[in-house]
């Protein structure tokens, strides 16, 4: 008897996608790393570049930009450096701490102010002073300084583990009068000041934010005390981590919590705050380790307004797109955190200082590589699934992608033998070369007794080195597949991108086998971009 023949259908399979995996993975292991979304494609999240290395053994604790200085303002360790428009670092002055986030900000007088948490450093440009930072102590304020900002001509300083708020002298950040005209409090709850923001596009609007409540005030220049608090509305959610805070155009964004709710991250425009959390990141927020140790920031990537957090001590940063309302993970190049605490944006570009090390990074989509380094490209697409959950094969899946256009070069610094020596030794017969794409590149090495590796004393060497030129190595794409709902993942079936100047940009995969709860995983490997867009999972019973 003839058999039947199988009916194809066809599934969207959805390569471009955000972060949205569920609260279990039965739910949805859906997931997007080191990418975003731009006019329905998936395209590059933004790499970095090393641009000066400063303090190598210490961290990055913060960096501002003044614009009537035209430099930044960099605290790395226990030293405050500013950097020039064509990077050079000169050191102003020394910091009392060394480690821990700083907050800076800068009055109309020039005077930028430093704050370490435990005291005021402050460096003016328009009167230099011998030394440079002039430290103010507790003892002078009258309270440790935590959180500051600048609002009309003062700078504003939440008193840590106190209900209070303090004003300095009108343009004179290095006197604190502490008298009840320059005093504010917290009032809406028995709550100690975690940070105070003035509003960005909200003219005098300043928010005073508690660990469990967040209250707006509005400078009216009052003689008694310049604020006046909105007695009609609050918020009644306030800050975990101050360092989270950010603000950019007409947006304050933050990791919020109050005495009943766990942490989420929110927002806010001027009036109630909205929430941006999903339900697997809430959920996820609620088994991190020590999520007061977080910060985060905002920037623009080609005109996505993106807000980035991250957590170290859970090795864990996500991003969120104001323009597509979407999630994605972002790591480093071992998929652990990103290493971005604190961003500037000068010289039309963004700056970065980081947690892991002394170094200043430029951050932008025309770096396709963390410092040189491949950046781990991951899709995990949404389950796919039949209504009445029955079986089915996977024929093919296929989509499209930009290629043709790109050339990858992969440098070796470290090849090994194929018994595991080094291959700075004068005794090499073989060298095994172990790469994902079977090619890789001869810097020029020597041997022990200071002959170029390339020289006929040298035997049986692979032909893949057999040059100290770069090697054009293709661009190449992975699929593993999960047949138990993204539970486990089979080997991955590499697929290299076309030559520079074939532009063939179809991507097919066969015969994938059957699942009743099927999930792809693509893996995008190389040194340039990718861009990629949705496809179609032909599957029959």
């Amino acid at each position: 008897m003839k058999g039947r023949s199988p009916t194809f259908t066809q599934l969207p399979l959805d390569v471009v996608g955000s972060t949205r995996f569920g609260r279990y993975p039965k739910i949805s292991q859906e997931q997007t790393f080191n990418m975003i979304i731009s006019d329905g494609f998936l395209v590059p999240y933004a790499g970095h570049l090393q641009v000066a290395t400063v303090a190598p053994q210490q961290d990055g604790r913060g960096i501002f930009t003044s614009v009537r200085l035209n430099s930044m303002v960099v605290v790395i360790g226990n030293m405050a450096y500013l950097v020039s428009p064509d990077i050079e670092v000169t050191t102003i002055g020394q910091l009392n701490t060394s480690t821990g986030t700083v907050y800076i900000d800068e009055n109309l007088n020039g005077q930028i102010v430093i704050c370490d948490q435990f005291f005021l450093y402050v460096y003016n440009y328009a009167t230099p002073t011998t030394p440079a930072l002039q430290v103010i102590t507790p003892a002078t304020l009258g309270f440790t300084p935590g959180y500051i900002t600048m609002q009309n001509n003062r700078i504003v300083a939440a008193g840590k583990g106190t209900s209070n708020w303090n004003l300095s002298a009108l343009g004179d950040a290095t006197s604190w009068p502490g008298t009840a005209a320059f005093v504010g409090a917290l009032q809406t709850k028995p709550d100690y000041v975690q940070a105070v923001q003035r509003f960005p596009g909200r003219g005098n609007l300043l928010y005073v934010m508690g660990t469990t409540v967040s209250e707006p005030w509005q400078d009216i220049g009052a003689a008694l005390f310049p604020y006046q608090k909105n007695s009609s509305v609050n918020i009644d959610y306030g800050c975990l981590s101050p360092a989270t805070i950010a603000y950019n155009e007409n947006y304050i964004v933050w990791l919020a919590t109050n005495e009943k709710s766990g942490p989420f991250i929110a927002y806010s425009t001027g009036g109630d705050i909205q929430r941006i959390s999903t339900d697997g990141i809430d959920f996820k927020f609620t088994t991190l380790t020590n999520p007061s140790n977080s910060y985060g920031f905002l920037f623009r990537q080609d005109g996505h307004l993106i807000y980035q957090i991250t957590f170290p001590d859970d090795a864990l940063t996500y991003s969120y797109d104001f323009n597509t309302k979407k999630f994605f993970t972002i790591t480093d190049e071992n998929q652990n955190a990103h290493i971005a605490k604190r961003v500037a944006f000068f010289n039309n570009t963004y700056y970065f200082v980081s947690f892991v090390d002394g170094n200043i990074y430029e951050m932008s989509t025309k770096y396709s590589t963390y410092n040189g380094v491949e950046i781990p490209r991951i899709r995990i697409c949404r389950n796919i699934r039949m209504p009445d959950a029955s079986r089915f094969a996977v024929n093919n899946l296929t989509f499209t992608l930009e290629s043709g256009t790109q050339q990858q070069i992969i440098e070796s610094d470290d090849l090994m033998t194929e018994s595991g020596e080094d291959i700075l030794t004068d005794t090499l017969q073989t060298i095994m070369v172990n790469s994902p794409f079977n090619y890789y590149v001869a810097e020029p090495i020597m041997t022990d007794a200071g002959d170029n590796i390339l020289t006929d004393n040298l035997t049986d060497l692979d032909a893949n080195v057999l040059s100290d030129q770069p090697y054009i190595v293709p661009q190449s794409v992975g699929l593993s597949v999960s047949k138990d709902g993204g539970l486990n993942f089979g080997a991955v079936k590499i697929k290299d991108l076309p030559p520079q100047g074939n532009t063939r940009n179809r991507l097919i995969y066969w015969q994938l086998g059957a699942a009743n709860d099927f999930v792809p995983m693509f893996q995008f490997w190389g040194l340039s971009r990718f861009v990629v867009t949705d496809g179609i999972a032909s599957v029959y019973q």
